[in-house]
């Protein structure tokens, strides 16, 4: 190939095994037991990777991606509370269902990795009776107030022997390779690290000391699999938290595997005292980690990956400057199982952008599977699949904000005739504010992608046409979809039809300018991201909202970017503050009972949206068979309205 992207696709080795090109699907747990029970204190598995497992696995290796990591594969659940009823590798049965996964990954010429797992010590949920394990006694991260108890040396001994037997089972099964698991401040980890382990035995002291448990899993695992087997070690260059390891302490522990045998290193960032860290926000940019995992240049010449917000671009970039071998896409490729061979085929405008929004691929996972906000197929690739009408449909979708455009989008690939009406000039809808701040270039993507995919499929699309319950265009459509979104919410406040008072979509479509200093009134999501534009760009910004915290919607990954950005870009932040006025020289409010006033030469209100109700009622009690998605039922962020335009489109068949 002679794309701009070729360096991409090079066949690189990790140790022997070769991969057929640079692409790596990183370690994303995928909760891949369908037969998952949830009940208030147990979370309980059969360890088996069934068929819709597979079948996302697959997809992935169908779609050109050169090695996938099958994630967080526990070696055992003697230790850890939270994994007594959960999947260990001990029995052959979870071994036949590994060697059907790698049968059928591999057909496509996929390596396969598996990455396994101590536990994960002080980072384990709690379970009430029990005591979470780690090197000494530390505090839980999630109940910080119970602690752990250290781990027994004849309990390490045996997770080394757990561990030895999966690496084992590994290889027999048809895996290609193993990845050792000691990232994110899980137990091996704690052991790798002065702040959590403070043992006085042959397990904690020295380096030397605290590197004899991963030592001992290595050793066993080599011993298990064999000299020719690559081994692969995970771990974060830098918690980026006072107290947590630094580079320089990495590179002594890179430069230690190297000579151990250790063939290739996985390398992020981060813990879950720094979450964003593992999954970076778009507030972070393209490829954050690379300049720090680049440093393991310094001491080891193994073949270096490293995941979070890669692009094509800066993935090829990373890879001609020498800075990492292997390009991981967790996210990415969630939200494409097809970006390699996109990419190998010159259709980089048919790559479907992962939005960076953590929300269905982590957040949602205690009340559902691994999904995507931007893929509703994800992890249900056998069972809503895209088929072919045999009798198409006229099919109108009102609306051409993201439930609507990926509602026309699926109607088409199914065969119908489909026209999308817009009132407005464009089409993106609320996306098109949303996408508005530089970092959220993602979520422009996204819209363009949209908008090519209906431009090759033949969707006609008509702007600047408010559709009623009386229009003509919709006495012949066989189907109706209206996607109408919602409206801003303009509380009765006094002095909102002021001049220096605008709401933060029409700020963000363009229609007034901030002054330099800024009150942001209103701290949910487009509150926190307009903030953080504004401070970026120097502003002075004050930050106002009524409960105690900021966007207490926010999934973990983004409550650490808004706790660290907001304080690091000097944002004045003012919870539990009312809005009682706007002025002509700011904004007066009221803080436990006090009454104040803050100057601003702006203020932009961030109060949410409401249901464009009538627009829906209007057409819906002309066409009471129209189906209705997104935000004109329900509020909802943008996987909401892109999944119900999903299975709206496809529904129609």
């Amino acid at each position: 190939m002679s794309n701009k992207y070729s360096r991409l696709f090079e066949r690189t080795y990790i140790g022997k095994m070769a991969v057929k090109n640079r692409f790596v699907m990183a370690p994303m747990g995928a909760g891949t037991d369908k037969n998952a029970t949830v009940d208030e204190k147990l979370t309980n598995y059969s360890g088996l990777i069934l068929d819709w497992g597979t079948a996302y696995y697959e997809e992935r290796a169908k779609g050109g991606t050169g090695m996938l990591i099958v994630g967080f594969q526990p070696v055992s659940n003697k230790t850890d509370p939270w994994m007594y009823n959960m999947y260990g590798l001990d029995t052959s049965l979870q071994s036949i269902s590994w060697s059907s996964l790698c049968e059928r990954t591999k057909a496509y010429g996929t390596k396969m990795c598996v990455q396994l797992s101590p536990g994960f010590g002080r980072c384990s949920q709690v379970i009430e009776g029990a005591q979470n394990v780690s090197p000494s006694v530390n505090s839980n991260f999630f109940k910080p107030d119970t602690e752990t108890r250290e781990i027994t040396v004849e309990e390490i001994h045996a997770v080394t022997a757990a561990f030895q037997r999966a690496a084992f089972r590994a290889k027999q099964s048809g895996f290609d390779c193993i990845e050792v698991h000691a990232h994110a401040g899980y137990l091996l980890d704690q052991f790798m690290t002065p702040l959590w382990n403070r043992r006085t035995d042959s397990y904690g002291g020295s380096f030397e000391k605290r590197m004899q448990f991963p030592t001992e899993l290595y050793n066993a695992a080599r011993e298990a699999v064999g000299p020719d087997f690559p081994i692969i070690f995970r771990f974060a260059m830098d918690h980026m938290f006072p107290g947590g390891r630094t580079i320089e302490e990495s590179l002594q522990i890179i430069k230690y595997l190297d000579e151990l045998g250790v063939d290739g290193f996985d390398l992020d960032m981060g813990s879950y005292e720094t979450y964003d860290w593992l999954f970076p926000t778009p507030v972070m940019g393209d490829a954050p980690m690379l300049k720090y995992v680049a440093r393991a240049r310094e001491v080891t010449k193994k073949p270096i990956m490293n995941s979070g917000n890669f692009t094509p671009e800066a993935a090829v970039k990373a890879v001609e400057d020498g800075l990492i071998d292997f390009v991981m896409l967790g996210r990415g490729l969630i939200a494409d199982p097809y970006y390699p061979q996109k990419l190998m085929e010159d259709r980089r405008e048919d790559i479907r952008p992962c939005i960076r929004c953590s929300e269905y691929c982590l957040a949602k996972r205690n009340i559902k599977p691994l999904s995507c906000s931007v893929n509703a197929q994800c992890l249900q690739e056998r069972e809503v699949p895209l088929r072919k009408t045999d009798s198409p449909k006229n099919v109108v979708v009102i609306g051409g904000g993201p439930g609507g455009m990926e509602a026309a989008r699926v109607a088409a690939v199914q065969g119908n005739k489909v026209v999308l009406y817009e009132k407005n000039d464009k089409l993106g809808g609320q996306l098109l504010a949303a996408g508005a701040p530089e970092f959220k270039g993602q979520i422009r993507a996204f819209v363009k992608y949209e908008e090519t995919q209906l431009e090759k499929l033949g969707v006609k699309v008509v702007t600047n046409v408010q559709i009623t319950g009386d229009s003509d265009e919709l006495k012949s459509a066989d189907n109706i979809i209206v996607a109408v979104g919602a409206s801003a919410i303009k509380p009765p406040i006094p002095g909102s039809d002021r001049a220096n008072v605008m709401d933060v979509i029409d700020f963000h479509l363009g229609k007034g300018e901030a002054g330099q200093k800024v009150v942001v009134a209103g701290g949910g999501a487009s509150g926190c991201d307009c903030a953080m534009e504004l401070a970026q760009q120097g502003k002075e910004v004050t930050i106002v909202e009524m409960v105690d915290m900021l966007h207490p919607k926010a999934n973990m990954a983004d409550r650490c970017t808004i706790d660290r950005y907001m304080k690091d870009l000097n944002v004045d932040v003012k919870v539990k503050t009312k809005v009682l006025e706007f002025t002509e020289g700011g904004i007066k409010v009221e803080t436990d009972g006090v009454v104040s006033e803050i100057p601003a030469d702006t203020i932009i209100t961030a109060f949410g949206t409401k249901p464009n109700f009538d627009i829906r009622e209007n057409i819906c009690a002309a066409y009471p068979e129209a189906v209705c998605i997104g935000d004109c039922t329900t509020i909802g962020q943008i996987g909401e309205a892109v999944r119900s335009g999903f299975f709206a489109g496809r529904a129609i068949i």
